[in-house]
């Protein structure tokens, strides 16, 4: 079976300066050859992928081309790679009607850099990697045993990581779960409600998201180009990087909790829709503008879309599904006696409904709403 290990490297200064070198070398190949890539199309003609893979040969011949023969070829291979799993994902995206995303050009300036390497290592704890050596590691999920596939190296906020994704050799294990069946409606005052009466609180994120704040405006005064704007930058990038990790960890500890059942029912959320601008009216085009941004912010900080797909992945390595459901209604209906109404939504928290008087949380009466919409019989207690 494929697994996925992320690892923290602790190279030495000789080590981080190859692996910066591989890193410019990979982006250099991918701007040329995308650059050829769309000089072609303009001209009426397609390059393949194995077209672009040829060029790399005459790259590393010309004059002033040298430095790529010092770099892992893999490395090299797989940037061109990356061009042509751009442009299908541009192909795909545009017969699918959402957003485009047009291929774009690789900036040195970007405070994530990485590279794919497939003929990398485990040697006595510590991980080889091809024209750099062997890096110090920490193996904090135990001994990797098996073929690794791959391995790709990153760069993000002074720390260095390395994905492995390699195959154990053992069969496709399929985990336990306790059989149940729960509806999660996910929310701003809370982050979830599941339909067995719990309530998830939100992580405290308001001290990282003030830092960041604090970080941002510190680099906006900085000269650009100046020493000092790259040392704010690379402050705010670690900022950032904590932000994420925290959120991360909290999203991975509940989805970890709420994978052990057998069958969860969330709501099938349009969040791109929902976090859109408020259109105000002809006379009045900020209307409500204020008042729709902090919600799209709190819509956006709740990361609901990484939320449902962290948790679809391990109910289904658990054996278990995750079945989104229409949300239409979902708030206005009483769970006892399918009674809709807007009126039975009496405020944010509170759900009483106007036919047979029940009263019930709001966000948990949504939830038994959201696990019903699934086919099962479970009612509100």
């Amino acid at each position: 079976m494929l697994k996925v290990v992320k690892i923290r490297l602790y190279p030495n200064k000789v080590q981080q300066q190859l692996i910066h070198k591989t890193f410019g070398s990979c982006r250099f190949v991918y701007n040329q050859l995308l650059d050829a890539k769309i000089k072609a199309y303009e001209c009426g003609d397609n390059l393949s992928a194995y077209e672009l893979k040829k060029r790399l040969v005459p790259m590393k011949n010309v004059e002033g081309g040298e430095f790529l023969k010092e770099v892992d070829s893999t490395a090299l291979q797989n940037a061109v790679l990356k061009i042509d799993v751009a442009y299908k994902n541009f192909f795909r995206r545009v017969k699918q009607g959402g957003a485009v995303g047009f291929p774009k050009f690789k900036s040195k300036h970007n405070s994530y850099q990485s590279y794919q390497t497939s003929t990398a290592s485990i040697k006595e704890n510590k991980l080889y990697l091809p024209k750099i050596g062997e890096v110090k590691a920490k193996f904090h999920r135990g001994k990797i045993i098996g073929k690794i596939k791959t391995v790709t190296l990153s760069y993000e906020a002074g720390q260095y990581h390395a994905s492995i994704n390699y195959e154990d050799g053992l069969k496709e294990s399929v985990g336990s779960n306790n059989g149940r069946k729960i509806g999660i409606d996910v929310g701003v005052k809370a982050f979830a409600y599941t339909s067995d009466n719990q309530k998830i609180k939100h992580i405290n994120l308001k001290k990282e998201i003030a830092n960041v704040i604090k970080a941002q405006k510190v680099l906006s005064r900085r000269r650009k180009g100046s020493k000092n704007r790259q040392k704010a930058k690379s402050k705010l990038a670690k900022k950032h990087l904590k932000l994420k990790n925290k959120r991360n960890d909290f999203l991975h500890k509940v989805t970890k909790k709420l994978s052990e059942n057998q069958t969860v029912a969330v709501e099938n959320l349009m969040i791109k829709n929902m976090s859109k601008k408020a259109k105000g009216s002809i006379e009045n085009p900020n209307m409500r503008a204020s008042a729709k941004s902090g919600l799209n912010r709190s819509i956006l900080q709740q990361s609901w879309g990484k939320f449902f797909e962290l948790l679809e992945y391990k109910l289904k390595r658990n054996g278990g599904q995750l079945i989104k459901v229409d949300p239409k209604y979902t708030s206005q209906k009483c769970s006892c006696c399918g009674h809709i109404s807007k009126e039975n939504r009496q405020s944010q928290a509170n759900f009483i409904c106007t036919k047979c008087h029940t009263a019930l949380n709001a966000d948990y009466n949504a939830s038994v709403n959201i696990l019903n919409a699934v086919g099962t019989t479970v009612k509100a207690s």
